[in-house]
């Protein structure tokens, strides 16, 4: 066996990589990227090309922008804080991760020194966060040479080719919406546009909605905001653009991820392409809006990399760790101010590394420094989101989440919330997790204990889901959803690791088949993700407001009052608790600045300007339907009843609005009955009815 794999080399020439005499070293990368660039034409088709050429400048214009707003000041802050040296791979995907979380640290700050924040505050940002870089800068070309003499380089390449390919393909999927995709992109975009119109932080709602506290985490709306100030562009646009670009990004946060757990940039680059191209999870998430989710689980990689490195670096008591603990301490509390329930995921990782530390046994010292460190770093995090965990108080949160362990909310709602289904091929390839579960038995046998924590990790994540299973309360704080969603983030580095150990174990035989086919399978597996997401992530069936609703609006801009009230489409929501909107009607007091009976979403988790303000909400839909909203058969709501007319009238409504497109569908939810509406002309005129979005005037209205 021995002489034919000698064979085999000798006849491939594999270890010599042969390259045409014309063909120097310092081009080989450029024909592998014309070579890549080339298969994804043919390959994915033109479409994307085409249109990211017709629009260089906006690609390229929020590329920079997001090198500005979150590259260059992580680089800046890995460069004054990290503790030692790092892969420059590794740096490079760290320092994006965590730039990501320092906009909600710095509005917050700006907010206690009562500073407001605006584009010129944006540029003196960016401004003092490169100029820290270049200060700190050293002799990177010396240190650049070191990196390609390693041939460290290589990865680089592959991440920068990921991310291009990642970012055109993100923004091309989203080229022709007007604003975010179903319901959790108008709240986002509310508050976003509210972060801009009191120039940071706020408490009053107005004019959108009559709420008088703000306790929702910020990050991705802060992110949002500073990319508004940044390059003048719409918030609408911005919210999209800036979870796009997050969508991007996670490629090298499985990247950084799974190289700084397992010491392999390969294990890094399959896990990237895993997370980035394979699985549809998280790349789907805006069709959902899910972007503050994806906000918090990317900046969560470079959170736990500062942990470990803190925890593992120099004695905490020494001079030099204090650097290292500043710097998980600043992104711990990004993270809190972030997402809150993805500070419960890192949380749930870092206790799991407490607890495999304490299983090996330890010596005293280092008992004491994993203690010291975590108690030192909770310290500080606790000093820089003090403000802001004091002003969650002042809304509904905590109230909302203690209701589901003191019994406040419906039993039926918690046993949805907290059962584990199983898991559907949207969430995670069925291979991916058979890959996951190969990994985990190789890093059991090669005793790689931070690479098995991923394992134990996604076993934590179910559990928080189910606690009740273990005797421990809280079920339905974290619905499956969140964590079904989220499952990449431990299964994406475990697959990759299986897949880096399978490259090395052919490349002890095949050194030159190992890099050569590594490097086809991330070129092919990259071009075959971004032509099947072109073609199949986006569902056009989430998109509520639609370019018809855009015309209405703009009817309804200059033919209507600016006091004119409309009543919209709702649906029961949330276990009956909330209504939520199923069409583009919901975005009317944002983008037409027309008030309507749906408040955003928010209203049952902040205070109203009045006490009952979401009791009134709520009981106005309820009277309408003439049955409670724990009641969630679909409705077709008769507004020409004469109980309805009144109760319209007297809440000062004088127009209907149903927009172009609804989900969920008529049938399966609550809606406006349009034939009931259109069989009354005494009682409402129809005035617009454009492409599917219609609008009918109340005759009682003045």
């Amino acid at each position: 066996m021995p002489g034919v794999v000698r064979s085999l080399k000798r006849a491939l020439q594999l270890d010599n990589f042969p390259r045409p005499a014309w063909l120097p070293p310092s081009a080989l990368p450029g024909a592998v990227g014309l070579l890549w660039a080339g298969a994804a034409l043919l390959w994915a088709g033109p479409g994307a090309f085409a249109w990211a050429a017709q629009h260089l400048a906006y690609v390229g214009g929020l590329a920079l922008a997001a090198t500005a707003l979150w590259l260059v000041p992580g680089l800046a802050l890995l460069r004054w804080l990290w503790p030692g040296r790092l892969n420059p791979a590794v740096r490079m995907t760290l320092a994006l991760c965590a730039g990501v979380g320092l906009p909600p640290v710095a509005l917050l700050l700006a907010h206690l020194a009562r500073l407001p924040w605006n584009a010129w505050t944006t540029f003196g940002y960016v401004t003092l966060a490169l100029a820290a870089l270049l200060y700190r800068a050293g002799p990177w070309r010396a240190r650049w040479r070191q990196a390609a003499r390693r041939g460290r380089t290589w990865t680089v390449f592959w991440l920068v080719g990921l991310a291009l390919l990642a970012v055109m393909g993100r923004l091309y999927l989203v080229r022709d919406l007007p604003a975010g995709l179903w319901g959790d992109s108008y709240q986002h975009t509310l508050m976003a546009q509210l972060l801009v119109d009191n120039a940071g932080l706020f408490t009053s709602w107005q004019p959108y909605a009559p709420l008088a506290t703000f306790t929702y985490h910020f990050g991705f709306h802060a992110n949002a905001a500073l990319l508004h100030w940044l390059t003048g562009l719409p918030i609408t646009q911005c919210v999209v653009a800036v979870g796009q670009l997050l969508s991007a990004a996670t490629p090298a946060a499985a990247f950084a991820l799974t190289a700084y757990l397992s010491r392999s940039t390969a294990a890094g680059l399959w896990a990237a392409l895993l997370v980035g191209f394979i699985n549809v999870q998280p790349g789907f998430y805006f069709n959902w809006g899910r972007y503050t989710q994806l906000d918090g689980q990317v900046l969560l990689t470079a959170v736990l990399a500062a942990w470990l490195r803190a925890l593992e670096g120099p004695p905490v008591w020494s001079r030099r760790a204090g650097r290292g603990l500043l710097l998980a301490g600043l992104l711990t509390a990004g993270l809190f101010l972030s997402h809150y329930i993805v500070s419960v995921f890192a949380a749930l990782f870092l206790g799991l590394y407490g607890l495999a530390r304490l299983a090996r046994r330890p010596a005293w010292a280092e008992l004491r420094q994993v203690a010291l460190g975590a108690a030192l770093i909770g310290l500080m995090a606790a000093v820089v989101a003090a403000p802001w965990l004091a002003n969650t108080l002042s809304g509904y949160l905590v109230r909302n989440a203690s209701g589901f362990v003191n019994g406040g909310v419906d039993a039926g709602r918690i046993a949805g919330y907290a059962t584990l289904p199983p898991i559907p091929a949207e969430m995670v390839k069925p291979y991916i997790l058979a890959l996951a579960a190969l990994g985990l038995f190789v890093a059991a046998a090669r005793r790689q204990w931070r690479v098995a924590l991923a394992a134990g990790w996604a076993l934590l994540l179910l559990l928080a889901v189910t606690p009740q299973l273990v005797g421990l309360p809280g079920a339905g704080v974290i619905d499956n959803f969140v964590v079904y969603i989220a499952l990449y983030l431990p299964l994406g580095p475990l697959a990759g690791y299986a897949l880096a150990e399978g490259q090395r174990l052919v490349g002890r035989r095949l050194p030159g088949l190992a890099r050569a086919g590594a490097g086809a399978a991330l070129l092919a597996g990259s071009v075959w993700g971004l032509a099947w997401q072109n073609q199949h992530l986006y569902d056009s069936a989430y998109q509520l407001f639609t370019p018809a609703d855009a015309q209405a609006f703009a009817w309804i801009e200059a033919n209507t009052a600016p006091e004119a009230r409309f009543f919209v489409n709702t649906f029961p929501a949330y276990g009956g608790t909330l209504i939520a909107g199923s069409d583009g009607g919901w975005w009317l007091p944002l983008l037409a600045q027309r008030a309507t009976n749906l408040p955003p979403l928010t209203y049952g988790s902040e205070r109203g300007e009045q006490a009952d303000y979401s009791r009134q909400v709520n009981a106005l839909a309820v009277a309408v339907r003439g049955r409670p909203l724990s009641d969630g058969a679909p409705i077709a709501l008769d507004l020409t009843t004469p109980d309805n007319y009144a109760r319209l009238t007297a809440a000062g409504y004088g127009y209907v609005y149903l927009g172009a497109h609804a989900n969920p569908a008529a049938g399966s939810a609550d809606h406006i009955d349009a034939a009931a509406l259109q069989a009354r002309p005494d009682l409402f005129e129809l005035v617009y009815a454009e492409a599917g979005a219609q609008i009918f005037r109340l005759r009682a209205a003045p």
